[in-house]
C-alpha cells in the first residue's frame, strides 16, 4: 500500500474518532457562595450542576489553556492596593472560580448592594468542563456553560449580605466571640435577704477587624491590648468569685493554618473577690479552634455554630495572699469553651478547666484540679438576651477552695448569631 494511502486511512480515522466528540450545552442546577476560612481565606462562587450518573474529570483543567477565562470587575475602575485573584476549581458535583486575597476594603465592596462601588465576578468565556469516560461511551464527552448565562446566574442569584460578611468574619473572630460575653444570675434563697446577686464578664480589647484582613500580614500593628475576667456577687466570701485583670497583653496569631491559633502574653494580678487572695502573673498561652463536635440544629434551625476554642498556658505567679509567707510558684493549665446553638432559640454553652499548682503551699498534695460551668440559654425576641440556667462547680484556681451555685438570669454574649440561608 502506498505511504500517501496510509497517511490518507489514519487522517480519516482520526477525523471519525473526533466527529464523536459530545459536547452537551448545560445550565447549572443553582449557584451559591460558600465561605471559607481554613487554610487561605476565600470565597468559592459554586455552580451546582445535575450529576445523575457522571462525573466531572478533574484533570481537565489543569493545563491554563483549558481554563474559562474569568476576572474581576471593579465598579469605576476602584481598584485597591490588595487585588482579589480568581482561580477556577472543581469539586465532585460542582464547578467554580475560588476567589482569594481580600482585605477589609474588598471584603466590603464584594458583591455589595451599591452598584457604582461594588467588586464582582465576570466569566469572560464560555465554561467547558470534560466528563469522566464511562463504559459506552468512550469518546471525550463535554459540557459547555455559555458565559452570558453564568454571568446571568450570578448576578440574578448570587449574594453577599450584610450578615453573610458578618458570618465570614466570625470563622475568623471566633476567639473574638470566646473572650467577650456578660451574664447577671440569682441564686435565689428563703427570701430577698438571703438570695445572692451574681455578675460574670469576661471582655478584651483586642478585637480589630482590619487586621484579620490586610493583605501585607508585615503591616499589620503589634497587638498590645488588656483585658478582664470576673465573677462577682453579693457574697464576697463566695469561693467561686475572682477578678483577673490583665492590663497587658501581647497577642501573636496566624489564620493562615488548618487549625487556626493565637499565641497569648501576659501580665496582670488576679484575685478573690475579698482581696483574701491575690497573686501576680505572667501567664503565655496558647488558644486554638478545633472542628465541631455536637450538631444540635436543623435544616429548619440552620445557625451559625462557633467551633471549641482550647486553650493550654502555663502561668508564673507572686503569691501575697493575706495571712501567709510571700511565695513564687507556677502553674499549668487547659481550659475550654463551646457555644452549642440547639434549635431555633436555644444555646448551650460549656465552659471548663484543669489545672496543677507545682507549689506545697497551694497544692501539697500534688493533684490536678478543675472547675466547670453548663449553661443553658432561651432566646428572648428583640432583645440581643438570653433568660439563662446556669451551674458552676469546683474548686478556682486562686484560693483552690471548692464550691458549687445554681442560678438563673440574663446572658449577654457579644456574638450576636445570625441564621443563614441556604
Amino acid at each position: 500500500m502506498k505511504p500517501i494511502k496510509i497517511a490518507g486511512i489514519f487522517l480519516a480515522l482520526f477525523c471519525s474518532v473526533s466527529a464523536y466528540a459530545q459536547v452537551a450545552t448545560v445550565i447549572p442546577k443553582k449557584v451559591s457562595l460558600i465561605k471559607n476560612a481554613i487554610g487561605t481565606l476565600s470565597l468559592f462562587v459554586d455552580f451546582e450542576m445535575e450529576m445523575g450518573d457522571e462525573e466531572l474529570d478533574p484533570d481537565f483543567w489543569i493545563t491554563a489553556a483549558e481554563r474559562p477565562s474569568v476576572s474581576i470587575q471593579y465598579a469605576d475602575q476602584k481598584e485597591t492596593d490588595c487585588q482579589l485573584t480568581v482561580n477556577p476549581a472543581l469539586s465532585p458535583g460542582s464547578i467554580g472560580f475560588t476567589v482569594t486575597g481580600f482585605n477589609q476594603e474588598t471584603l466590603r465592596r464584594f458583591l455589595n448592594g451599591d452598584k457604582d462601588n461594588q467588586i464582582k465576578l465576570v466569566i469572560d468565556t464560555d465554561i467547558k468542563v470534560r466528563l469522566m469516560a464511562r463504559d459506552g461511551f468512550p469518546s471525550p464527552r463535554y459540557w459547555l456553560i455559555k458565559a452570558e448565562v453564568a454571568n446571568k446566574m450570578m448576578n440574578d442569584g448570587l449574594t453577599f449580605s450584610d450578615a453573610d460578611r458578618a458570618d465570614f468574619l466570625t470563622y475568623l473572630n471566633n476567639f473574638y466571640y470566646y473572650e467577650n460575653m456578660v451574664d447577671f444570675g440569682i441564686m435565689p434563697g428563703k427570701d430577698s435577704t438571703s438570695s445572692e446577686y451574681i455578675l460574670s464578664m469576661r471582655f478584651q480589647n483586642a478585637y480589630n477587624r482590619k487586621d484579620f484582613l490586610k493583605c501585607d500580614p508585615k503591616k499589620k500593628g503589634f497587638p498590645i491590648y488588656w483585658s478582664l475576667d470576673t465573677r462577682l456577687s453579693t457574697n464576697f466570701s463566695d469561693s467561686l468569685n475572682y477578678i483577673k485583670f490583665y492590663p497587658l497583653n501581647f497577642l501573636f496569631e496566624d489564620f493562615s493554618k488548618k487549625i487556626p491559633y493565637q499565641f497569648n502574653v501576659k501580665l496582670g494580678h488576679e484575685s478573690s473577690q475579698d482581696f483574701a487572695n491575690k497573686r501576680g502573673i505572667l501567664d503565655a498561652s496558647l488558644n486554638f479552634i478545633i472542628p465541631n463536635l455536637i450538631n444540635l440544629t436543623t435544616a429548619q434551625s440552620n445557625r451559625l455554630r462557633l467551633k471549641p476554642v482550647i486553650t493550654a498556658g502555663v502561668k508564673g505567679y507572686y503569691d501575697y495572699s493575706n495571712g501567709i509567707e510571700s511565695f513564687a510558684s507556677g502553674q499549668a493549665h487547659i481550659d475550654g469553651h463551646y457555644y452549642i446553638p440547639v434549635f431555633n432559640n436555644y444555646a448551650i454553652i460549656i465552659d471548663g478547666g484543669v489545672f496543677y499548682d507545682v507549689s506545697n503551699e497551694r497544692n501539697p498534695d500534688k493533684k490536678v484540679l478543675g472547675n466547670y460551668s453548663i449553661t443553658l440559654g432561651a432566646e428572648i425576641p428583640k432583645t440581643g438576651f438570653k433568660a439563662m440556667f446556669k451551674y458552676v462547680d469546683g474548686k478556682t484556681d486562686i484560693n483552690f477552695r471548692q464550691g458549687s451555685i445554681i442560678s438563673i438570669g440574663l446572658l449577654m454574649d457579644f456574638f450576636q448569631e445570625q441564621r443563614k440561608t441556604n
